[in-house]
């Protein structure tokens, strides 16, 4: 909203911007896994590059116009995601002794119930910017109540964003698992080298790698363009599309937790996979709807299906990795993240754009054709072996005197 008030209808230079973002971490988050794996360190890495990501969001606030502006997104959005990939591979030493599946998805349910308190708190900034500085008082005084008020978002943003990372850089375990070793990053990159020729040895990372690629690029995309199907198809106003974002998102937080107990009892792959059909449906579902209420009824399956994505992926590619491996892989996991990103919007777009004198019949056809995708990634997803996260996790364990070297 902050670049439709700069130059407007800047919807193509927030995607484009988003793509280059993704097109960075395509190249570097594999090499910062093997970083990781490497030095045997994750909350450093994590701790720096979450404090680049908080500076460069509160340096929005004071962007001198769109080129920076949109450079310090880029940036930020940079620094974000590759300081996911540290932040995964803690998950097996968070895990020990609890659960991968019931911390993962307690972790996803308070990441979206956070979601929901930022919006309502970063809305407050926007719609009540006057009364908000009276509020704050002498610490108000850079809230703007003339003509930008989207532009308050950044500071409460970066704040927001620091607070809730302090729990894991003090409290959070980052154990070795095997001897550190010298960092370069000709080693990084030789690694990485290594493990993508090699990846047969890894039972089913490769083919499960594939499968997150197709079915988050549906997923992500069906996301994305909830909120413009349903206006475009359906006329919902900007109220009915909000509800409709946060009936569904509030549905993420019970989907998020209910996957992560269902991934401890019978295993990731089964729940992974149900998952995936739970989103076949959906899109399907919301692909022919014929009024809007089904949208309401389809949005809150499509909740929990994304909460459960999001929750299972981690722990089948803890199951499928050796810890030694473990923060190179989820490099790769968020590798195939980035594409999807790319990819699903990339498809959306061709298709509206071949099918635009359909009018509304182009945004269903652009829809369906994500349960296609969908439908490719559980082909592959059912080729990936059903295995248990625990013997991972296992290696996070803290060691005694009398435990095994």
């Amino acid at each position: 909203m902050w670049i439709d008030q700069q130059i407007g209808n800047g919807a193509w230079l927030v995607n484009s911007a988003t793509a280059a973002s993704a097109l960075l971490v395509f190249i570097t988050a594999p090499v910062l896994g093997a970083i990781a794996d490497l030095r045997q360190r994750r909350i450093p890495y994590l701790v720096v590059l979450t404090l680049i990501s908080v500076l460069l969001t509160a340096g929005l606030e004071v962007a001198g116009g769109i080129v920076v502006g949109v450079a310090l997104f880029v940036a930020a959005d940079l620094a974000y995601q590759s300081a996911l990939v540290f932040y995964n591979a803690l998950l097996p030493a968070v895990a020990v002794g609890r659960g991968a599946g019931k911390v993962s998805g307690y972790g996803t349910a308070v990441g979206y119930f956070g979601t929901i308190l930022a919006l309502i708190v970063l809305t407050l900034f926007v719609s009540d910017a006057e009364q908000i500085r009276m509020v704050l008082g002498p610490l108000g005084g850079w809230i703007d109540v003339g003509g930008e008020p989207n532009s308050n978002v950044f500071l409460p943003t970066a704040v927001l964003y620091l607070l809730f990372s302090l729990p894991a850089f003090f409290f959070v375990p980052d154990p070795a698992v095997r001897v550190p070793r010298p960092v370069s990053l000709g080693a990084a990159y030789r690694d990485v080298i290594s493990t993508v020729k090699n990846i047969r040895r890894y039972g089913g990372v490769g083919t499960f790698i594939l499968a997150t690629i197709l079915y988050m690029d549906a997923a992500n995309t069906a996301v994305a363009n909830m909120a413009l199907y349903g206006r475009e198809v359906f006329g919902l106003d900007s109220a009915g599309v909000r509800n409709l974002l946060l009936f569904s998102t509030v549905f993420a937080i019970v989907g998020s937790a209910a996957s992560g107990f269902a991934s401890d009892r019978i295993g990731p792959k089964r729940t992974l996979l149900a998952i995936l059909f739970l989103w076949l449906f959906s899109i399907t579902l919301a692909a022919a709807a014929p009024a809007a209420w089904v949208l309401f009824l389809a949005g809150p399956l499509v909740g929990i299906a994304l909460g459960g994505t999001w929750t299972v992926s981690r722990v089948m590619l803890i199951a499928l990795s050796p810890p030694d491996k473990l923060g190179e892989f989820f490099g790769l996991f968020s590798l195939a993240g980035r594409f999807s990103a790319v990819l699903g919007p990339a498809l959306t777009a061709f298709l509206l754009l071949a099918f635009r004198g359909l009018e509304g019949m182009a945004y269903r056809i652009s829809i369906g054709s994500l349960a296609g995708i969908m439908a490719l990634g559980i082909f592959f997803l059912i080729r990936v072996p059903d295995v248990r996260p625990g013997p991972t996790v296992d290696e996070y364990k803290p060691r005694t005197l009398d435990s095994p070297p």
